[in-house]
This record gives C-alpha cells, sequence and structure tokens, in this order.
C-alpha cells in the first residue's frame, strides 16, 4: 500500500534529504575539524563569463579517528532531531515557524579506510533511495607550489592537483601533521585546512577545530547495510534521470496534489522532472 505525503509536508523538507541515525561504531573521534562550505546545485545557473548565481552553504565536519574518518554535514543530525520531533507531533506544515534549524544542503558522506583500505561515500539520489560507492583509497597526485596563506592562525603551503575530474588547489599545514582534508583530498605533509575546485563550484574553508579525545563515536548509519551498492557512474545516471515523483513511488509514497495547494500545477510538474544535479566527482 502506497502512504501518502500531503504536499504542503512534502514542500518544507530538503528534497534530498533523508534522516540517519546512529548505527555501529567504526572508531573514535580524536580531532573535529569544521569547514564552511559553499556548493553549486546548478551549473546551468551562470552568468555569460561563468560565474554562478546560486551558491548553497553548509557546515561539514571532517571527525578523524586513530585509523579513520568522516567527513558529513554537521547539520543533519540537528536537522533529523527536529524534523523527527515536528513529524511525532503530527505537524504537516511548519515551515514558518520559529526556531527551525537550518537544513542541510550536502547530503553526502565520506568514511575514509572504511572498510580498511577503502573508502565508502554514502549518498542519497533524488529523495529517499541510498546508495553506497566503495573505492580503494586513492591518493592524489599532489605539485606542491611556493604560495602561502594563513589559515586560523596556521601557516598553509599551496598544493595543486587533477583529482576525479576536477582541478583542486589545497592549501595545507605542516604544523598539523594530520594527513587528512575535506571530502578524498588526502596526502600532503599536513592537515588541509582550505581547499577549492578551479571552476569555484565546491569551497571547503577551515573554520574552527577541536580535539575530541575519543568522547564520541565515528558511526555508521543504523541501516548502512541497506545502502545499495552501485558505482560512481549508476550514481549519476540515477540523479541525473530519476525525478522526485519516481524515487518516491519506487519507495511506497504517493504525493497529494489534490488538496487545493497546486492550483496551477507548477509543482506537481517540478516534481515530475529530475532536479539539477552538479556531483563532486565528475566521471567520463
Amino acid at each position: 500500500m502506497k502512504k501518502f505525503i500531503p504536499l504542503l509536508l512534502l514542500l518544507s523538507l530538503p528534497l534530498t534529504m533523508k534522516a540517519q541515525t546512529a548505527g555501529d561504531s567504526i572508531d573514535k573521534v580524536e580531532y573535529r575539524i569544521n569547514y564552511a562550505t559553499k556548493t553549486v546545485p546548478d551549473t546551468t545557473a551562470a552568468d555569460s563569463v561563468g560565474n554562478f548565481y546560486v551558491y548553497e552553504d553548509d557546515e561539514m565536519r571532517l571527525d578523524i579517528g586513530t585509523h579513520s574518518s568522516k567527513f558529513y554535514s554537521a547539520r543533519t543530525a540537528v536537522y533529523d532531531k527536529w524534523l523527527k520531533s515536528q513529524v511525532d507531533k503530527g505537524n504537516t506544515n511548519f515551515t514558518n515557524q520559529e526556531g527551525v534549524p537550518t537544513s542541510p544542503t550536502v547530503d553526502w558522506v565520506v568514511y575514509r579506510n572504511y572498510p580498511e583500505g577503502e573508502t565508502s561515500f554514502l549518498g542519497n539520489a533524488v529523495v529517499m533511495n541510498t546508495y553506497r560507492i566503495s573505492e580503494k583509497t586513492v591518493t592524489p597526485n599532489w605539485t606542491i607550489g611556493t604560495d602561502t596563506l594563513t589559515i586560523l592562525g596556521y601557516h598553509c603551503t599551496k598544493a595543486e592537483t587533477d583529482f576525479k575530474g576536477r582541478h583542486w588547489t589545497a592549501w595545507y599545514s605542516e604544523d598539523i601533521p594530520l594527513d587528512y582534508g575535506p571530502w578524498k583530498l588526502i596526502g600532503l605533509p599536513g592537515l588541509i585546512l582550505k581547499a577549492e575546485d578551479a571552476t569555484h563550484q565546491f569551497i571547503f574553508t577551515a573554520s574552527g577545530m577541536e580535539q575530541i579525545g575519543g568522547k564520541e563515536a565515528i558511526a555508521l548509519p543504523k541501516d548502512y547495510k541497506k545502502y545499495e551498492a552501485v558505482t560512481q557512474k549508476q550514481f549519476d545516471k540515477i540523479n541525473r534521470t530519476t525525478s522526485p515523483n519516481e524515487s518516491l513511488a519506487a519507495s511506497g509514497i504517493k504525493i497529494s496534489f489534490d488538496n487545493g495547494s497546486d492550483a496551477d500545477g507548477k509543482f506537481e510538474s517540478q516534481f515530475n522532472k529530475p532536479l539539477p544535479y552538479n556531483p563532486i566527482e565528475i566521471i567520463k
């Protein structure tokens, strides 16, 4: 039996997010680096010289353990907890409520060295479906330059690489001897405090650091084993060709457009088209 979702409720939710709860612990968090993040969701929304009209922002976290790491949106847990509380109360239209936490815009998570020797990318495709992409961990081939920059009071050196379809510029600090960085960017003799691709579509800038000392866990999603294993190419195809309506229908959910909130059919038309999709990793 299909579950029906009122249109007003659906419009109040981030279209690409699915709530996650913590599952098995794979490590303990020793260090946490926060990154102010800007991403371009739709590359077609640009002027004639390539300046983008719309950027989405998020607050990403890099949790580093003794043998693994997790890179994810810090907003996700806060928003998921609030959203669950609203649904439990029976609220179906809470877009104008006070105290609504900022919703996450990055809906993927990267685990380094889980499973051992591999990197796992977990992502939501379109609306409801969850996927897992696992690969042998690859270290970018960096060219280290002479330019320097100060970030959070740390002396940083510039490095560049062509990696997974984009040209990246990173700034790392040897004063923090951790072989980590945002997303899958690793392999420099110090922590990466800033990284940006050449087209300015993905920008990560460190905004703070904490020493957690093993007091928190690096955990998998509770339903990790249900994530469908796919390749990057398959994941991209799903996102580029599947509409929100198709994704919801595949999960047994049907949208109700007959409650008077979509008299001109604008939103029904929107939900029958694939959403803009701009992956951080480009496969040709």
